[in-house]
C-alpha cells in the first residue's frame, strides 16, 4: 500500500512541476469547459454527466489533485478536462504527447488544410469528435476519455503557442531575461501568466466571459473548421509583437536570439486577445458537444 502510495505522488509531483509545458494552462481548460457546459442543452448536461461517473478511481484521484481538490471530490466537467495533462507521464498513454499541439515549417505563412494526417492537435479534435458522436449508453470509461480528450484538444489549439515550431518547442526554449519563476519562458507566460495577471481568479474571468458570450456567436460544427483554428493561433504566433517569430527578407520566421524581455504594454495588448481565444473555444466546443452527444 505504501509503495503504491509513493508511486502515486511522484506521478502528481511529476505532473506539477516538469518542464517544458506543452498544454494551455489549468484555469484557461476550466474556463472553457465550464462556459460549454453552462451552454449546453439539460440533456446533453446529463449525458456528460453520465460520462463522468464512469471515470476510474485513479484517475478522479489524479483530477482533484491537480485542481487542488480534496481525494474525493466530485468530478465537474470544467476540472476534467485538465485530465490530459494529467496523464502525460503515464506509459498507457505517452502516445498522445503530440495530440497537444501542431509544428509547422518556419517559412510557412499560414496553416493549410489537412496541414498534418495524424498525431497532431487538428486531427485530434476530427478524430475523438468522431468517436463522441458514435457514443451510446450505457456509458463506459473509454467514451469517457474521449469527451475529455475533446474538452482538452479545444482549448490547446485556442492557444497560439500550441501551433509554431519544433526547434523552440513552442516557445518552451525562448527565455525571458527577467520574469518571475512562475513563468520564465514565453510558452508558459501563454499558458499561465497572461490568464492569472490582472483578473487574477477564476471568479472574475467566468464573469467577463459570460458578459461576452452572444456578443460574437460562432457558426455550427463542421470538420474543416479545425485547420481555421489553427491558422488564427498560428497568425497570433507570427506577429512581430508577440516576440515569438522575427521574419527575414524570405519571410522566413527566425526564432530570437537569446532571451527576450517583453515590452511594457504586452500584457494589456495580448490578455484581451487571450480573452477572446477563451471565449471562442469555449463557443466552439459547445457547437461541437451539440453536435457529438
Amino acid at each position: 500500500m505504501m509503495a503504491k502510495y509513493i508511486a502515486f505522488t511522484i506521478v502528481i509531483l511529476a505532473i506539477l512541476f516538469s518542464k517544458p509545458s506543452f498544454a494551455l494552462g489549468k484555469l484557461g481548460h476550466q474556463l472553457v469547459c465550464q462556459l460549454a457546459f453552462e451552454h449546453l442543452p439539460k440533456t446533453q448536461q446529463n449525458k456528460i454527466a453520465g460520462l463522468l461517473k464512469t471515470i476510474p478511481a485513479k484517475h478522479k484521484k489524479l483530477i482533484n489533485n491537480f485542481n487542488q481538490q480534496k481525494a474525493n471530490s466530485a468530478i465537474t466537467f470544467a476540472n476534467a478536462c485538465t485530465w490530459a495533462d494529467t496523464i502525460r507521464h503515464l506509459k498507457k498513454f505517452k502516445a498522445y504527447s503530440s495530440w497537444h499541439y501542431m509544428n509547422v515549417p518556419r517559412s510557412q505563412n499560414k496553416v493549410n488544410t489537412d496541414e498534418c494526417q495524424q498525431n497532431c492537435l487538428p486531427q485530434a479534435i476530427l478524430q475523438h469528435q468522431q468517436a463522441l458522436a458514435h457514443t451510446q449508453s450505457p456509458y463506459t470509461w473509454q467514451q469517457a476519455q474521449t469527451l475529455l480528450f475533446l474538452g482538452h484538444w479545444l482549448g490547446d489549439i485556442h492557444q497560439p503557442l500550441h501551433i509554431s515550431f519544433k526547434d523552440d518547442l513552442g516557445g518552451n526554449k525562448i527565455a525571458f531575461a527577467d520574469t518571475d519563476a512562475k513563468c520564465n519562458n514565453l510558452h508558459s507566460y501563454w499558458d499561465h501568466c497572461i490568464l492569472y495577471k490582472g483578473k487574477e481568479t477564476r471568479t472574475k474571468w467566468l464573469s467577463s466571459l459570460r458578459s461576452q458570450w452572444n456578443k460574437s456567436p460562432q457558426p455550427n460544427w463542421q470538420k474543416e473548421q479545425v485547420w481555421q483554428w489553427a491558422n488564427e493561433s498560428f497568425q497570433i504566433t507570427t506577429k512581430s509583437t508577440f516576440n515569438y517569430c522575427h521574419k527575414d527578407n524570405q519571410s522566413v520566421c527566425r526564432k530570437p536570439q537569446g532571451k527576450i524581455t517583453l515590452s511594457p504594454d504586452y500584457l494589456s495588448q495580448y490578455q484581451p486577445i487571450m480573452e477572446q481565444r477563451i471565449l471562442q473555444a469555449a463557443q466552439r466546443l459547445t457547437n461541437v458537444l451539440a453536435a457529438s452527444l
